[in-house]
């Protein structure tokens, strides 16, 4: 019974949002899926950075734990973080390490963020 009550209680805690503060540096670097190797730079007066920016500080809540990569969208590096902007979704990696690593999660709808998706095309 002891087992049982652990492992509901794991499974609860593995599906609760987290709240996340994840602040944009002053100029950040943004990568497109299909041509990472010519960054776009935005800026605190860049329409894009502005969106963004709201739209992280507004949907600070209802992360969700992640791993893995996702394919498409656009990259942004902002100091420690790597924001990912996909059809559906956006991802938050840690680039603290060698290589970047996902760790949370949030959908989207399709009409949020849309001058940083048309940045990818």
């Amino acid at each position: 019974m002891v087992r049982i009550i652990v492992l509901l209680l794991a499974v609860g805690l593995a599906g609760c949002s987290q709240t996340l503060d994840v602040p944009l540096e002053a100029e950040v670097n943004v990568f497109l899926s299909g041509d990472s190797n010519k960054p776009i730079r935005l800026t605190r007066q860049d329409t894009a950075y502005v969106e963004l920016n709201e739209w992280l500080r507004d949907n600070r809540s209802e992360w969700y734990a992640t791993s893995g990569r996702y394919p498409g969208g656009v990259y942004i590096k902002s100091g420690t973080h790597g924001i990912q902007v996909t059809e559906r979704h956006v991802v938050i990696y840690s680039t603290a390490g060698s290589e970047a690593k996902a760790m949370y999660i949030q959908d989207i709808n399709k009409d949020e963020l849309p001058n940083i998706r048309s940045l990818g095309g």
